[in-house]
């Protein structure tokens, strides 16, 4: 099964290819980015490409909010080809062929299902799947939603797809390895220059950015091992200056390695 559970604080995020690169991906969206406190709750579909960013309104009048998210990724057959087939499971094929267009969520369904999804960090891999099926079948169910696309909407996401397929594939092989944009470049058979204005454009961050990102999420996984302290997490995740790994750590994850270990700790012991 490959399901894949993560919490942003950035004020943006984007999407057409996931961390999870190695197929096509369903995700759940649980965001905190509009006026008021108001949750949006997003499930879009494979390959659906998306921008989620703060208002500059809203980052003026509440300059002290950071937005929150929750993303929850999975592929269709996560469970697999012969159960997705199966005819009971066949209104959650319609919800994925729904989700192709983006769904919006409306606040009866949200109210229903947030905080089933904001804990489900805290289950096993067991429990986590069964909360998952039971907030699909919730969905489902029911007709609290509004599509983010026309009902001709398409997109062809075979585009550029086999370029980006490589690059993804070898920063998440050689992430712990020095990788120079005349490197990745090569490997994108561009110039370095066009590589990085590509780049820029399919994702809105840098390559640097991304590879950092990269980084920094295997090194959140080795901090939930508390055999790893900070420094072996730094370098065992590519990279080569603890000072710059804290830097880059604080910027990405708006917290501390120091603070994770202790908020991961925190969510163990109230498991426990």
């Amino acid at each position: 099964m490959q399901l894949g559970i993560s919490s942003y604080t950035f004020p943006w995020a984007v999407g057409i290819e996931g961390y999870i690169p190695a197929k096509p991906l369903t995700a759940f969206n649980l965001l905190d980015f509009a006026f008021e406190n108001e949750i949006h709750f997003l499930q879009i579909g494979a390959n659906f490409p998306h921008v989620l960013q703060e208002h500059s309104e809203y980052v003026r009048q509440c300059p002290d909010h950071r937005p929150f998210g929750l993303i929850i990724q999975f592929t269709e057959a996560f469970l697999g080809q012969e159960f997705i087939q199966k005819p009971e499971i066949r209104p959650l094929k319609e919800l994925f062929k729904k989700a192709q267009r983006g769904l919006l969520f409306k606040k009866s369904i949200i109210k229903k299902v947030s905080d089933a999804l904001l804990n489900m960090h805290k289950l096993s891999e067991t429990r986590k799947l069964l909360v998952l099926l039971d907030i699909l079948i919730s969905l489902a169910e029911s007709d609290a939603y509004s599509f983010l696309t026309p009902k001709d909407y398409a997109y062809d996401h075979t585009q550029d797809e086999n370029r980006m397929r490589l690059i993804n594939e070898f920063v998440y092989e050689h992430f712990k390895e020095p990788i120079s944009i005349q490197k990745i470049a090569s490997v994108a058979n561009m110039t370095d220059t066009s590589f990085c204005r590509y780049f820029k454009t399919r994702t809105l961050k840098t390559f640097t950015r991304f590879l950092n990102e990269v980084r920094i999420a295997y090194a959140c996984r080795l901090l939930n091992n508390s055999n790893y302290s900070v420094t072996d997490a730094c370098f065992e995740s590519g990279f080569n200056s603890l000072s710059y790994f804290n830097r880059q750590y604080k910027s990405i994850m708006q917290m501390s390695p120091q603070q994770y270990q202790k908020w991961k700790k925190q969510a163990v012991s109230e498991k426990l």
